[in-house]
């Protein structure tokens, strides 16, 4: 699968909702649990997607990695 990016301004890139699920390989209810506990997951609506800013890609990257990374520490 690509990795679908999108240029909303010259600094701001957005991402889909399958491009963040591909990536941050998760089911996708839990993937929408977690952007709808995350504060400032505002989104952009676009040719009927909702894009996601990359600073919401990067929180929620930071979490699985933090997730995995105590998983393996309990075992």
């Amino acid at each position: 699968m690509r990795i679908i990016e999108y240029r909303i301004d010259r600094h701001i890139t957005c991402y889909d909702f399958n491009t963040i699920q591909h990536l941050l390989k998760v089911d996708r209810s839990k993937l929408q649990r977690d952007l709808k506990r995350i504060s400032g997951s505002e989104y952009v609506k676009y040719k009927n997607q909702h894009l996601y800013s990359e600073v919401v890609l990067f929180r929620l990257m930071e979490e699985q990695l933090v997730k995995r990374l105590d998983k393996i520490q309990c075992e």
